[in-house]
């Protein structure tokens, strides 16, 4: 890990302290969060959810990770870490499916730690591995993203698709649920879209951006300004992350794409005070928004009932939300 990772893991240590979280001698139950990251807001709102709900019951919620781009490899690691200091159940946002299988979940198993995903599920052929998907319907949320840019392009257009990893499992069912919806052909998904119902995905899509939001911004400039795309639509909020760099990307482009915010559309954690503002502004298509405090105090229910004997359902479903940005905008 850089110095400068250290320190900010350092920095969010002391801040878990400062909080008033027990410390490791403390009595009661140890469950653990894994997200794809531990700086990502989305991840910090499910752990603060897990971790509000576990201290009510005078347990704890680690969160388990390091900052920075969110990677199989770190987050098995820190799984795996974690295991062999001991846990009464396991919360893990899958990064890659068949690489977590293989390695530390497969640990989980033979430990006996009860497992449940959130966010983003194991592959079919993975989910014996854990005992419950707790998160939205992925498919549902990417087809409500596609409803939503359906409704502002009726006629259909050029458009761009962004996700973060092409292995990523959740992300990949957005991407499916998007195409579907445009295309209004349920047997839609993996292939892009080449006319149906008017939408046509460009070549150089979709885009990839390594969980990078610099990178997604440039890839966003690109299908809008160079490549003439209609529409951007992302499954994830990187475009958005910074939202004065966004906002400046999309200003840039206003000399020669009017209102070119309005083209943008994502999907979305909590959604901050600023990039609610961009919807009311006009300088944001429109978003669907997740609740991670929602999720992730469900899986704390869920792991802590498992490690009781308890059972709980194969999937429980948290909500999302529909945000629609202001057409002309706002001054």
């Amino acid at each position: 890990m850089s110095m400068t990772r250290r320190c900010l893991w350092l920095m969010l240590t002391l801040l878990c302290w400062a909080a008033g979280i027990a410390p490791a001698g403390a009595a009661g139950m140890v469950f653990g969060l894994a997200g794809k990251r531990v700086d990502d807001a989305n991840f910090q709102a499910a752990w603060r959810g897990c971790e509000a709900e576990a201290r009510r019951q005078g347990d704890r919620c680690l969160h388990l990770g390091e900052p920075g781009p969110a990677n199989v490899r770190v987050q098995d690691a820190a799984i795996r870490q974690a295991l062999e200091e001991g846990l009464h159940g396991l919360a893990v946002s899958v990064t890659h499916s068949a690489y977590l299988a293989e390695h530390g979940l497969a640990r989980a198993r033979a430990d006996g730690v009860p497992v449940v995903t959130f966010d983003s599920d194991l592959d079919a052929s993975h989910q014996a591995l854990r005992r419950s998907y707790i998160g939205p319907d992925n498919e549902a949320f990417g087809r409500t993203l596609g409803d939503l840019v359906r409704q502002r392009l009726p006629r259909g257009g050029k458009v761009c698709l962004m996700s973060a990893d092409a292995h990523d499992p959740n992300l990949d069912l957005r991407l499916k649920g998007v195409r579907r919806s445009l295309g209004q052909d349920a047997s839609a998904g993996a292939a892009p879209l080449r006319g149906q119902a008017g939408w046509t995905e460009l070549a150089r899509c979709p885009w990839f951006n390594g969980d990078q939001p610099e990178r997604a911004r440039r890839q966003m400039v690109l299908s809008l300004d160079t490549l003439k795309a209609d529409v951007l639509i992302s499954v994830g909020h990187w475009p958005v992350a910074d939202v004065a760099a966004y906002e400046a990307a999309i200003q840039g482009l206003a000399p020669r794409k009017e209102n070119a915010g309005e083209a943008v559309f994502v999907g979305i954690g909590t959604m901050t005070a600023g990039q609610v503002l961009l919807l009311r502004r006009g300088l944001l298509g429109g978003a669907v928004e997740l609740d991670f405090d929602a999720m992730g105090r469900a899986a704390y229910l869920a792991m802590k009932r498992l490690a009781g004997g308890g059972r709980v359902d194969a999937f429980v479903r948290t909500p999302f939300k529909v945000h629609v940005g202001a057409a002309g905008g706002t001054p």
